[in-house]
């Protein structure tokens, strides 16, 4: 019997540093809802097979590091302890007997990997458990909360269909195929006609024997008359050989007298090219050393910066400029004021009419009014026109005081710009006046157009190359020239008959085709060698010929006794599988039919699953899909079904199961009936029983039981207690 000893979780879930001790038989594990039992059965589940996608589910809810498991299981008087790191998939797994060490193991086991430490491992486990698989074991002997339908993909429904035939440890399929690869070897069947394949070839080998015996005696001819044609083909083609040597030879003189003309040619060409650059470079240099000459008379001029002439000229613009506004200054301070003053007998005028007024108004009261209103008139006319000319007067002084200032503005500016001129004049040329300057300026002119020319050549001479290269340029491609026509010379030789362009063509045309004949004469040379060979190694060996003969027909008899062995192995084994795991199904069902009886206290006692692992389940109206009965029922159907396939899958081995409160649907009677039917599957097997409810404990023959509380407060209860 296997059976797990302990579970201990140093961080896993909820638990920190717990540790469960487990016995054979029945174990009951129970605490309240989120006690940790799920959590106990997925660390067990997980250590020994791995998670594919609930490991981050169960990393310590207080965070931490870690995520750590160690599971015990004890069978045939040996200790396996298998250690997983969840966060890394490291595992150590350690097997002894006693204290005897047996196994040890240390590497990464991850879900998904494809490593040779994973494989090692799992073959372990196949060993021990009798699969390797997660699923197997999470839908056979485990069984969780609202899962006890066995479900899975079709991999999986393959995988515990291959367990239940019983063919798992030894692949009887695997031998199948390997007989009839090796009699596919010797036959095959192609169109549905069986076709001898060795054989064949066996008796075709034996066929072409007999003609090459036949041909044997036509060999002897064949080869005296291929000795003939390869005598004439070798003469032909030592004279052929001769022949292109001396014509190999006397193309190369004429090659080479036709580079060298060429080369010749091409010196020459850059001789007049080297030449034609020197001429230009002279006429050049003479023309500069003329400019230099014309601007040496102009002196200090010539070196003048760049710009200068800009400065010259604004100096003289400003110095005419200058002297405009100061004539124009002197003319508006000699300009008297426009307009006439006002004279004094006019102003005293309206005092006489006022005068004449008064007295007429004494003298003449009738007359006083005419003359008082032409007394005013007059005041007012006076009046306005003293208005008028005093206005005048005033515009036109304040318009010629705005001119005199705006004068003076410009006067101080020219002056500040002409001294200005003047100091960087006088730093390249001295003293100079207005005068001076623009003489020095046609001067500058002048320097500059010459400039302009001495730029041109010189940039001219900048592309061309220096004079002293030219030369040396000049007189290396001379004395080139003098060795090619040296070379061509000793080449030529007397008597030397030069071909043209055209005739050396024609020439090595000629020599290619020779070539090509000779490389087809040795061709045809090397095949008729080949069939010489072949006609002396093969075919006038009489005696070996016979020798095979012999031995093929050995051969024949051999093959078609083991072809019909082959045949007979394969349909006899082949036979046997298909009748033994026709039954597995029957099997199961009638172990499912014994175990639903016992949980439903006999109410029902037959239940199928089909080659889809679909149950159904008898009634007094016949076979019904598991769905179209209550929910209680199909509990105890699963959990039936469940039972049968791990006590199947066990075959000797006795595996523990592990159960997390499949008992919830069941009603008092029926949970009673499956207990009594655990109590007998404890007596061969482990029972690890996980529930909620403490009415279990007092139920009769709990006290044998052996009980685990799981109490995060850690209180005793007279029994084994552990957090």
């Amino acid at each position: 019997m296997l059976w797990i000893t302990s579970v201990q979780l140093p961080a896993f879930g909820r638990f920190r540093g717990a540790e469960f001790t487990l016995r054979p038989g029945m174990n009951l594990l129970y605490g309240k809802n989120e006690a940790g039992k799920s959590t106990i059965l997925a660390a067990i589940a997980g250590t020994i097979f791995g998670f594919r996608k609930e490991r981050d589910r169960f990393v310590p809810w207080d965070g931490g590091e870690r995520c750590e498991a160690r599971v015990s299981f004890a069978y045939d008087g040996r200790e396996m302890t298998i250690a997983r790191d969840f966060l890394t998939d490291r595992v150590q797994a350690v097997e002894r007997r006693g204290e005897e060490l047996l196994w040890r193991f240390e590497g990464k086991v991850s879900a998904a990997g494809r490593s040779s430490e994973r494989e090692e491992y799992l073959a372990k486990i196949e060993d021990i458990w009798g699969f390797a698989e997660g699923d197997i074991f999470r839908n056979s002997v485990y069984v969780g909360q609202r899962d006890l339908k066995i479900d899975g993909d079709g991999a999986l429904t393959t995988r515990i269909k291959q367990l239940l035939s019983g063919f798992a440890e030894r692949d009887y399929d695997a031998v199948v195929v390997s007989l009839e690869r090796e009699l596919f070897e010797l036959t095959r069947r192609p169109g549905g006609r069986s076709k001898d394949r060795e054989l064949e070839e066996v008796r075709a080998r034996m066929t072409e024997l007999a003609e090459a015996w036949r041909a044997a005696s036509r060999t002897l001819e064949e080869v005296g008359k291929i000795e003939a044609e390869l005598a004439e083909l070798r003469g032909f083609i030592d004279a052929s050989k001769a022949d292109l040597e001396r014509g190999e030879k006397y193309l190369q003189r004429v090659k080479k007298y036709h580079e060298s003309a060429v080369r010749e040619a091409a010196l020459r060409k850059e001789f007049d090219r080297v030449q034609s650059e020197r001429e230009k470079v002279e006429a050049l240099v003479a023309q500069q050393e003329a400019i230099e000459a014309r601007l040496a008379p102009l002196g200090d001029v010539a070196g003048l910066p760049d710009g200068f002439g800009k400065i010259i000229e604004a100096y003289c613009t400003a110095s005419d400029r200058l002297d405009q506004m100061e004539e124009e200054m002197a003319g508006l301070d000699a300009l008297p004021v426009a307009g006439r003053p006002v004279s004094v007998a006019l102003l005293l005028s309206p005092l006489v009419c006022w005068g004449v007024a008064v007295a007429a108004w004494f003298l003449m009261p009738a007359a006083a009014y005419v003359v008082t209103g032409i007394t005013v008139v007059a005041t007012l006319a006076v009046a306005l026109y003293a208005a008028r000319s005093s206005s005048a007067r005033n515009a036109e002084a304040s318009r010629r005081q705005g001119r005199i200032d705006g004068l003076s503005a410009e006067i101080g500016r020219l002056r500040d710009e002409t001294a200005r001129h003047e100091k960087t004049l006088a730093a390249h040329l001295g003293d100079v006046d207005p005068a001076s300057a623009r003489g020095i300026l046609g001067e500058l002119e002048r320097a500059e157009e010459i400039m302009d020319e001495h730029d041109q050549v010189m940039s001219a001479l900048r592309v061309l190359s220096p004079l002293d290269e030219l030369k040396s340029q000049g007189a290396e491609l001379v004395r080139e020239l003098a060795v090619v026509r040296e070379a061509v010379e000793s080449t030529v030789g007397k008597g030397f008959q030069v071909m043209t362009h055209e005739e050396f063509a024609a020439a090595e045309e000629k020599m290619q085709r020779l070539a090509g004949e000779v490389n087809e004469k040795k061709r045809v040379a090397l095949v008729k060698e080949q069939e010489l060979a072949l006609l002396r190694v093969g075919g006038l060996d009489l005696e070996a010929i016979a020798e095979e003969g012999e031995e093929l027909k050995s051969r024949e008899e051999r093959l078609v006794r083991r072809t019909g062995a082959l045949r007979l192995a394969v349909e006899l084994l082949r036979e046997t599988l298909d009748e033994y795991r026709a039954t597995y199904l029957a099997r199961l069902s009638t172990e499912i039919n014994g175990k639903l009886f016992n949980l439903t206290a006999g109410r029902y006692r037959e239940a199928r699953l089909d080659d889809g692992f679909n149950l159904t389940i008898g009634a007094d109206s016949g076979l019904r899909p598991a769905e179209a009965y209550s929910c209680g029922v199909q509990d105890q159907a699963y959990l039936a079904s469940r039972l049968a396939l791990g006590g199947i899958l066990s075959r000797g081995r006795k595996l523990p199961f592990l159960l997390d409160d499949p008992l919830v649907n069941f009603d008092d009677e029926r949970k009673t009936a499956a207990l009594t039917t655990l109590n007998l599957i404890a007596s061969g097997h482990q029972v690890i029983l996980f529930v909620h409810d403490e009415r279990y404990l007092r139920l009769k023959g709990a006290d044998l039981w052996h009980r685990i509380r799981i109490d995060a407060k850690g209180k005793p209860d007279g029994q084994l207690h552990l957090l």
